[in-house]
């Protein structure tokens, strides 16, 4: 490999992470109209799994699907999809740990959150991108200090 060749990125295409995003958010929504909290398991359980094992059963599943090369998207670096999980992942599990105890309140903030990244997402901005962004300043900076 020569100095300017580089490894490419693990990425994960573009209208897979859309697709995740949109039934992560059906559910959310399906959890709020019928009034049940456990409905949030089903994201919680293959958005965890994504997050802690890179490996999102609703992106395989949906892989299956495409016409087109993976490479022929425009993606998503895979370490950016995986931290963004494991947000959405934490929230939904604090609005289900929220609703059992018994804080409706917690429940509505915790799967809010969430929701609004979604739609931001949808509509072209990564909330969860900033976010990783910031904290990689920050360790670096962190890093340099001691």
């Amino acid at each position: 490999m020569t100095q300017t060749e580089t490894t490419p990125v693990p990425s994960v295409p573009l209208p897979l992470v859309r697709f995740n995003t949109w039934v992560t958010l059906a559910f959310v929504v399906a959890s709020w109209l019928a009034g049940q909290a456990w409905i949030l398991i089903v994201p919680i359980v293959y958005n965890g799994l994504g997050a802690a094992a890179g490996w999102n059963p609703l992106i395989v599943l949906a892989k299956r699907f495409f016409n087109r090369p993976p490479s022929s998207y425009v993606s998503e670096e895979k370490a950016q999809l995986r931290f963004n999980l494991t947000l959405s992942t934490s929230m939904l599990g604090a609005a289900l740990i929220s609703f059992l105890a018994g804080w409706t309140v917690g429940y509505y903030i915790f799967t809010i959150m969430p929701v609004l990244a979604m739609i931001a997402m949808l509509a072209g901005f990564c909330i969860g991108c900033v976010i990783r962004y910031r904290w990689q300043q920050y360790r670096y900076a962190k890093s340099k200090a001691s």
